[in-house]
C-alpha cells in the first residue's frame, strides 16, 4: 500500500506544496523565483490567469481583476465577479486555480492525493469546501489536517528535541487570516491536540486594512483635500476610490513586513485618478500601536484556554509560531513578556505548515486502488492469507514483525528491506513467524515480506509493510465543536443533546436510540425532523448551525407513526468530515441513509445586526433583574458581555454599506465568540440553580428510598452511576434531564407510602364541592377523614381517599400524562 506523501499549506497570503521521501521533506520550489511558497492571489487580465507573485504585482495597476484572502470566504456564498471574464467566481473556485498551480511545481509528476491544511477552528462547512477545492483541482484523494497539528509535526520532526517526559506546547498560529491557537501533549513516543480555540477571521490581513484605515488615511486627509476617505474606500460607490483601496492595501502590506526588519517605512502614493501624489513616513510606534488590539483579541483567547484547560503559563513549556504575522517583533516580544513561555523561533514560520503536512502525508496510508498490475504466472499461484503485525512508528532501533498464517505452511519466509540494508535470507516457517528487523532513524523503512514453499518457488509477497523510526505522528484529528442532535422538549421548544463531544478524535460513530414526540400519519404532509448541528451542547440551538438535515414525510410511510414509537440514529463522522446519517424506525421497517458535506452558508449584516441586537437585549434583560441581587462580580461580568456586544452592534451598523473588506465576517466570528461568553456567564447561573435542585431531590429520596421497592431500588443506582460526568458536564439541559428522573423516582415511592395519602387528602379537601357526584356523601366522607387522620388511622384514611376519588366527576389525569407533549420535531 502507497502512502499520500503530498502535503499542501493552502494558506491565506501563501501557499506550498511539499513531498514526504524516506522520512526527507523536500518542499517543491516555485520554478518562478525559485521561492517555497507562492501567494495565494489570482489574477485575470486579456483571458489570461495569472497565479502568486504576478498576480500580486497587479493588485496596484489591476486591483478589480485581481483576488486574494478568498480562503477566508470559504463556506460561504460569497461569490468574486471577474469583470475581464463577465462572470462569477466562487471562493472555491478561486482556491482551486491555487492548488493547480501547486500542483505545476511538481513538473510532471502525477498528484492524485494530498494532505490539505486547514485552521483548527474551521468548521465542518468550511473544511468541506476545502475539500471540494481539492477535487476541483484535479485530485482523487483529499486528507485534511489542522495546522496546529502540521506545525507541531514540523517541529518536532526537524529539531531532534529529546522529549524524555509529557510536556504542554501551545501552538500560537497568527496567519494571514486566520488565528488558531493549541493546546498540545507530547512525548517520546506521540503528539496530541487535547484543546483549541480560534478566530478564522483574524489575521494579517486584519492588520493590513487598520493599516489603511488608522495611519495612511489620516495621513493623505491631513495633506490633501480628501474627507472621509476610508468611508469612500469601502463603499462601491466610486470605482476609483475602490482601486485605490486596494492599492494602499498593497503598500500597506509592504510596509508592514520592512517594519518587522526596520524602524521605520516610506510609501509613495501616487494615485492620478484622483490626483494623489504624495510620500508618506510610517513608524514601527505608529504600527504598533493600531495592531494592539487584534493582538488584544488574539491573547484574549489564548488566555481562556490556558484557563478553561485548569492549567497556567508555567505549565506550558513553549510557544509555537506559525505563520507570517508571528514575525512582528511586538507579538513576539508581547508573547514573551506575558507569558514568561519559551517562544520557539527556529523554524521558519511561513513553511512550518506546508513540511508538517508532508510528514502527515508520509504517514497515511492512501485509499486509491492502485492500477492493476500484470502478475506472473509464479505469483499469480498465491493462494495463501496472512496477516502481518507490526507499529507503524517507532522510536527504538529495531522493531518485530509478526505474521500470522491461517494454515500451516511448510516453506520458508524472507524478508527484505527495500534499501537492501536488511535482508533475513531463506528461513524455515511455521504457522506463526516473528522477526526483529533493523530500523534506519529518522526515517520510513519499506520491507518486503516473500513466502516460498518447499520447493523455495514464491507463493506470496507483501510490500506494504512500514515502518517509521523516529518521526512522530497523530492518531486522529479533534474535532473543532460539539456535534448534536435537536431535541423537542415540554416548553414546545428544544435543546441539544451531544452526539460526539469537541476535541473527540476523528474518524467518530455512534449509535443513539429516541423516541417519537408526535403521532405522523401515513400520507400526511406532517414530518419527522432530523437536525444535526455543529456548535456547542450548551449553548441554544439558534446560536449553532445545520451540517446534517433530513424530514421524513408521512408520505413515506406505509402506516402511522405513533407517539412513542422507537427511532435508531447512527451517526458517523469521516478523519475529513463527512457526515454519515442513517435512521431506521424498526416498527415501520423504514430505513433511510444519508451522507452530508455541506459547503456552503449565507451571511447576511442585517441578520447579523437582528443577532447581536437580540443577544444585547438579552444581556441588558439579565442586568435588570439582577441589579436587586447585589452580585457584583456576576453584574460585573454582565456589564462586559453588554458593552462588547454594544461596540460590535454599532461595528454592524456602521458597516451596513462595506461591499469591499471582510468586515462582516470578522463581526459574525466576533458575535459566535461574545454570544458564547455571554452564554457561559448565564448558564453558570443556571447550572447552580439546576444543581441545587440535584441536591434537595437527592436529599428527599435519601430519606425515602430505603422504603422503595428492590426495583426502585435499582433504579435510583441506575441514575446516579454518571452523575458526576453529568453534574460536571456544564450543560444545564443533561442536569435537568437528571432532575426528572429523580424526581419521577422520588414521586413514586412516596406515593407507595401510607403518610402520602393525608397530602392526596387535604388536597381533595380544598376541591369545590361541585366537582363531586354526591355532595352529601362528600361532606360525610370529608369528616370522617379528619378524624382518620386524627386517630393515625392511616389505613382507614386510605379507603376514605378512595372513595372520594370515585365520586369525582373527572377523574384527574395521572402526572404521566401530562407529560406526554406533541413535539415540532418529532424526536425526543
Amino acid at each position: 500500500m502507497k502512502n499520500i506523501n503530498i502535503g499542501i499549506d493552502l494558506g491565506t497570503t501563501n501557499s506550498g506544496i511539499a513531498k514526504y521521501d524516506n522520512g526527507k521533506i523536500s518542499i517543491y520550489k516555485n520554478p518562478v523565483g525559485f521561492k517555497d511558497t507562492i501567494p495565494s492571489v489570482v489574477s485575470f487580465r486579456k483571458g489570461r490567469i495569472q497565479i502568486g507573485e504576478k498576480a500580486r504585482e497587479h493588485s496596484a495597476t489591476n486591483a478589480e481583476n485581481v483576488f486574494s484572502s478568498f480562503k477566508r470566504k470559504m463556506g460561504s456564498d460569497e461569490v468574486y465577479y471577474i469583470k475581464d471574464l463577465d462572470k462569477n467566481c466562487s471562493p472555491i473556485e478561486l482556491s482551486s486555480m491555487v492548488l493547480n498551480e501547486l500542483v505545476n511545481f511538481a513538473q510532471g509528476e502525477s498528484l492524485k492525493s494530498a494532505v490539505i491544511t486547514i485552521p483548527a477552528s474551521f468548521d465542518t462547512i468550511q473544511s468541506n469546501a476545502t475539500k471540494k477545492a481539492g477535487y476541483q483541482a484535479g485530485f482523487e484523494e483529499i486528507v485534511l489536517l489542522q495546522e496546529p497539528i502540521a506545525a507541531c509535526l514540523a517541529y518536532s520532526n526537524s529539531l531532534n528535541l529529546e522529549i524524555t517526559e509529557d510536556k504542554k506546547w501551545l501552538v500560537y498560529d497568527f496567519g494571514g487570516g486566520t488565528f488558531d491557537i493549541a493546546l498540545i501533549k507530547i512525548n517520546e513516543r506521540e503528539l496530541k491536540v487535547f484543546d483549541h480555540k480560534g478566530n478564522n477571521f483574524l489575521g494579517g490581513v486584519d492588520l493590513d486594512t487598520l493599516f489603511v484605515e488608522k495611519i495612511i488615511c489620516p495621513k493623505i486627509e491631513k495633506q490633501t483635500q480628501e474627507k472621509n476617505l476610508w468611508e469612500k474606500l469601502i463603499s462601491k460607490e466610486n470605482t476609483d476610490y475602490n482601486k485605490l483601496f486596494f492599492e494602499l492595501l498593497f503598500k500597506a502590506e509592504e510596509a508592514k513586513k520592512e517594519l518587522s526588519i526596520k524602524e521605520t517605512s516610506s510609501i509613495e502614493v501616487d494615485f492620478d485618478e484622483l490626483s494623489i501624489s504624495l510620500d508618506l513616513d510610517i513608524t514601527r510606534k505608529e504600527f504598533e500601536a493600531i495592531i494592539k488590539t487584534k493582538f488584544e483579541e488574539s491573547f484574549h483567547l489564548v488566555e481562556k484556554l490556558i484557563k478553561d484547560n485548569l492549567l497556567t503559563f508555567s505549565d506550558i513549556e513553549r510557544i509555537i509560531l506559525v505563520g507570517g504575522t508571528t514575525y512582528i517583533p511586538y507579538i513576539r516580544q508581547q508573547l514573551q513578556e506575558r507569558t514568561q513561555i519559551q517562544v520557539e523561533t527556529s523554524l521558519d514560520p511561513t513553511t512550518a505548515v506546508i513540511i508538517g503536512a508532508a510528514y502527515y502525508a508520509g504517514s497515511k496510508p492512501s485509499e486509491l486502488i492502485e492500477e492493476e498490475i500484470v502478475k506472473t504466472p509464479q505469483a499469480e499461484q498465491n493462494s495463501i492469507h496472512a496477516e502481518t503485525i507490526y507499529e507503524p512508528h517507532s522510536k527504538d532501533s529495531e522493531e518485530l514483525i509478526v505474521v500470522l498464517l491461517t494454515e500451516s505452511f511448510d516453506g520458508y519466509y524472507r524478508i527484505i528491506r527495500a534499501d537492501g540494508g536488511f535482508d533475513t535470507g531463506l528461513l524455515k516457517a511455521s504457522k506463526k513467524i516473528a522477526e526483529f528487523v533493523p530500523l534506519l532513524e529518522k526515517t520510513s523503512n519499506q520491507f518486503t515480506l516473500f513466502l516460498y514453499d518447499s520447493q523455495q518457488k514464491q507463493v506470496f509477497s507483501n510490500d506494504s509493510i512500514q515502518i517509521t523510526n523516529g518521526l512522530y505522528s497523530i492518531l486522529g484529528q479533534p474535532i473543532p465543536n460539539d456535534i448534536c442532535l435537536e431535541l423537542d422538549e415540554e416548553s414546545g421548544k428544544s435543546h441539544m443533546e451531544i452526539i460526539f463531544k469537541k476535541n473527540d478524535i476523528l474518524p467518530l460513530k455512534k449509535t443513539i436510540y429516541k423516541t417519537c414526540s408526535k403521532n405522523i400519519l401515513k400520507n400526511s404532509d406532517q414530518k419527522l425532523i432530523i437536525n444535526v448541528v455543529e456548535g456547542n451542547a450548551g449553548s441554544m440551538v439558534g446560536s449553532n448551525q445545520s451540517i446534517g438535515y433530513i424530514e421524513i414525510s408521512g408520505r413515506d410511510f406505509d402506516q402511522d407513526l405513533v407517539k412513542g414509537m422507537d427511532i435508531e440514529l447512527n451517526f458517523k463522522v469521516s478523519e475529513s468530515r463527512d457526515l454519515s446519517i442513517d435512521v431506521y424506525i424498526s416498527a415501520l421497517d423504514l430505513e433511510i441513509n444519508e451522507v452530508f458535506n455541506p459547503h456552503q452558508r449565507m451571511i447576511s449584516i442585517d441578520k447579523l445586526s437582528s443577532e447581536i441586537k437580540n443577544a444585547l437585549d438579552a444581556v441588558t434583560e439579565e442586568i435588570r433583574n439582577e441589579v436587586q441581587n447585589e452580585n457584583y462580580e456576576y453584574l460585573a461580568k454582565l456589564k462586559r458581555s453588554e458593552e462588547s456586544l454594544s461596540i460590535l452592534y454599532n461595528e454592524a451598523l456602521e458597516n451596513k454599506n462595506d461591499a469591499i473588506t471582510d468586515k462582516k465576517y470578522q463581526i459574525d466570528e466576533l458575535k459566535k465568540i461574545y454570544i458564547q461568553e455571554f452564554d457561559d456567564i448565564i448558564r453558570h447561573k443556571h447550572i447552580l440553580s439546576e444543581l441545587d435542585e440535584y441536591n434537595k431531590i437527592k436529599d428527599s429520596l435519601s430519606f425515602y428510598i430505603e422504603k422503595g421497592s428492590p426495583r426502585q431500588k435499582e433504579e435510583y443506582e441506575k441514575i446516579i452511576k454518571n452523575e458526576k460526568e453529568i453534574l460536571q458536564s456544564n450543560n444545564k439541559y443533561l442536569i435537568r434531564k437528571k432532575n426528572k428522573e429523580l424526581e419521577s423516582l422520588l414521586e413514586n415511592i412516596y406515593n407507595n407510602q401510607d403518610e402520602s395519602y393525608i397530602d392526596y387528602f387535604y388536597y381533595l379537601r380544598f376541591e369545590d364541592p361541585s366537582v363531586f357526584k354526591d355532595r352529601s356523601k362528600h361532606s360525610k366522607l370529608m369528616q370522617l377523614g379528619e378524624k382518620a387522620i386524627d386517630n393515625s388511622n392511616l389505613t382507614e384514611l386510605k379507603s376514605i381517599c378512595h372513595q372520594l376519588y370515585n365520586l369525582l366527576i373527572v377523574k384527574p389525569k395521572r402526572k404521566d400524562d401530562f407529560n406526554t407533549f406533541d413535539g415540532n420535531l418529532g424526536i425526543k
